[in-house]
């Protein structure tokens, strides 16, 4: 059963005469709560908090917080146990060791409405990773389907990034399905008439979710993490079709959907809030980039430079593949076997790509075959459709080994930086067909 968790920093600013956190009243949206040592319990009691996390350091106020909830939950309190935290609390410094306080008996005491997590004070980078093992034990407190606050009001500020940084790492690494709901700050600086007023920082999340979601669209076209957060419903729902799309590798899909989101530019400049400053740059570079009026092959072999940048190697292979089959296809203008479906549709431009290999490889000994500049140059079509076609099998059938894929990649590159120039080169295959007449031949023999 989903749970709603609190965590919160816990710090160590007693007060020297009463040993405890100055009392204070705070303003939660239009309530005020009275009288509160920890803004944990106002928090505790306006949100209708399960359960409580707390992260401080060896001198951080356990003590306190020992005494409190044990009257809170009506346990037993042990006061040796106060006066051993009280021991080590008061006369700890950034030296202290965390293993010194003995916390198992706090955690026990509150049976898992209420769990301490000591750290370092994390004055070096190695204390800081230290203290990341040390958090992410959150992982063990927290359930799918959690609502989470996060309150930042005491302890070190650094407490703030700890904690973006843990949702982060658990929402993202460890997939858990949890929600942020809030993240408070109580303002004791900005009291007004006795009062601090408590504020939602969660705006902050949702931002650093917004650059996420761009940065996913940017580098991999996905736009499911943006799509949540747009109310724009129509904008949302292109953004989907395009991710799709894109992922699918259905080009005909992608090349409507780019054109849709066109036709919104003005959805898209009219954008609300963190959206407007993030949403509108990444698609219209995106659009920039793709939404030309290019035949399909070149729109393919963009498509294919495009994927190997972020490092999508088997969709970048079989966009180069099919944009040299495209190419020769348009260039020759040899029609499509659509009449008969045992055939391949695009059965006639392989057929021409093979004549080209085998001629090559009848005549590759000869010398003055090897030099010939056209020769030289109707090799580049044939090498990339022959490499790409081999590697795209070995993708199908999962075969290829781990040697083979660092060439793979290697060639790619070159692959990909070529490409578009030779395939704007309709003249050379032109040119070349008339002297070979191999697509009169295949058309013939239709």
């Amino acid at each position: 059963m989903s749970k709603k968790v609190l965590i919160a920093g816990i710090g160590g600013g007693k007060n020297k005469e009463t040993g405890t956190y100055r009392v204070a009243n705070y303003k939660i949206e239009n309530k005020i709560y009275e009288q509160r040592s920890f803004i944990t319990s106002a928090l505790e009691e306006h949100y209708g908090i399960d359960k409580t996390i707390f992260i401080g350091t060896a001198g951080s106020m356990w003590d306190n917080l020992y005494e409190f909830y044990s009257k809170k939950f009506q346990k037993d309190y042990d006061e040796n146990y106060h006066l051993d935290l009280m021991a080590i609390i008061d006369n700890a410094t950034m030296d202290t060791n965390i293993d010194s306080l003995n916390l198992s008996k706090f955690n026990e005491t509150f049976n898992d409405k209420i769990v301490a997590i000591v750290t370092k004070y994390g004055m070096n980078e190695l204390e800081i990773f230290e203290n990341f093992n040390l958090i992410i034990k959150l992982q063990d407190e927290l359930e799918d389907g959690d609502e989470v606050y996060l309150d930042i009001t005491h302890s070190f500020r650094s407490n703030a990034f700890w904690m973006f940084l843990v949702m982060n790492y658990l929402t993202d690494v460890q997939d858990k399905n949890i929600t942020v709901k809030a993240i408070s700050y109580g303002m004791l600086e900005a009291q007004k008439d006795g009062v601090a007023p408590v504020v939602d920082l969660n705006a902050f999340y949702k931002i650093l979710q917004w650059i996420k979601g761009a940065n996913n669209l940017k580098n991999y076209g996905n736009s499911y993490l943006i799509e949540e957060n747009i109310e724009n419903e129509k904008l949302s729902k292109k953004l989907k079709n395009f991710s799709d799309a894109l992922n699918m590798n259905y080009i005909g899909s992608l090349r409507q959907s780019i054109n849709s989101l066109k036709k919104l530019e003005d959805d898209i400049d009219n954008l609300e809030g963190p959206a407007k400053l993030i949403i509108p740059k990444v698609i219209k570079d995106f659009m920039d980039r793709f939404a030309s009026e290019d035949k399909d092959y070149l729109f393919q072999a963009k498509l294919a430079k495009w994927h190997f940048e972020q490092k999508r190697y088997a969709m970048a292979y079989i966009n180069i593949n099919e944009s040299i089959i495209g190419f020769i296809l348009d260039t020759l203008e040899l029609p499509l076997l659509t009449g008969d479906r045992k055939k391949d549709e695009n059965k006639l431009a392989k057929d021409w790509l093979n004549m080209i290999i085998s001629r090559h490889e009848n005549n590759k000994t000869y010398s003055n075959f090897k030099v010939d500049k056209d020769n030289m140059e109707l090799y580049e079509y044939i090498k990339i459709f022959e490499h790409s076609r081999r590697v795209r099998n070995e993708i199908a059938h999962s075969i290829g080994g781990k040697d083979s894929a660092v060439n793979d990649i290697d060639s790619l590159k070159k692959y990909c930086d070529k490409i578009i120039d030779l395939l704007k080169n309709r003249d050379f295959i032109i040119r070349m067909d008339d002297k070979l007449q191999f697509s009169k031949k295949l058309k013939k023999d239709l």
